[in-house]
């Protein structure tokens, strides 16, 4: 516990995250082996069945037949942004505030887009990719392409800090008398605006990781 605390926030609010995440879901699968298959699906199960099956859509319709491979990755990806998102509300300190986190996730997410593009295109047809559509536009692609994982962290970076700032800001302007307005704009920049910065994030991957299927691979029967 001591290291814990001796730890930057950014690094300890991510392993407390971590930790309780990893903590249910290892809870949560052991009550869904209990349950019988061929009996009626439990009401609190109904919700987490719901997620996974608007995942396994999304996913379905934007990336193919591969689906199954990328569906657990999104679905994770997901998760943690989302709770790291909203974690002020647990009194803990934002992960995705800081740019270290936003960019290991931008960076992942670039690995995932770039290992897609060549299982799918083959070595010769991804860095052929970059001659599209005329060989002059090579500079242009190379720099569209490494400059995907920095738009994606700073996108997330920049609208996360941005609510934490106004905040901010209102509180020193009004003083005491922003108390009352406080809880508001917190459910705001902590809640509203988290869940749709997870949104924005995993779909702009989700379409991202799109454009290096191959199209005939991206008809999912």
């Amino acid at each position: 516990m001591t290291l814990l605390y001796t730890m930057p926030s950014a690094i300890r609010s991510t392993l407390i995250i971590v930790g309780v995440l990893c903590l249910f879901f290892i809870i949560l699968f052991f009550f869904i082996r209990r349950i019988n298959p061929l009996k009626k699906t439990p009401l609190w199960l109904v919700p987490f069945m719901w997620i996974v099956d608007l995942m396994n859509g999304s996913v379905k319709a934007n990336i193919g037949k591969k689906w199954k491979i990328y569906s657990p990755w999104f679905l994770t990806l997901t998760i943690f942004v989302f709770f790291a998102n909203i974690s002020a509300v647990f009194v803990l300190d934002n992960p995705t505030g800081y740019l270290v986190v936003t960019g290991a996730l931008g960076f992942m997410t670039f690995l995932v887009i770039q290992i897609t593009g060549i299982t799918s295109l083959g070595v010769k047809g991804y860095l052929k990719g970059f001659l599209d559509p005329f060989p002059i536009m090579l500079p242009m692609n190379i720099i569209s392409e490494f400059s995907l994982p920095i738009s994606l962290a700073l996108r997330l970076f920049g609208n996360l800090t941005s609510g934490t700032c106004i905040s901010i800001l209102v509180k020193y302007a009004l003083g005491w008398a922003a108390l009352p307005i406080m809880p508001f704009m917190n459910a705001i920049f902590d809640i509203f605006f988290g869940v749709i910065q997870v949104a924005v994030f995993v779909i702009l991957s989700m379409i991202f990781t799109s454009m290096k299927v191959k199209d005939e691979d991206k008809i999912y029967s």
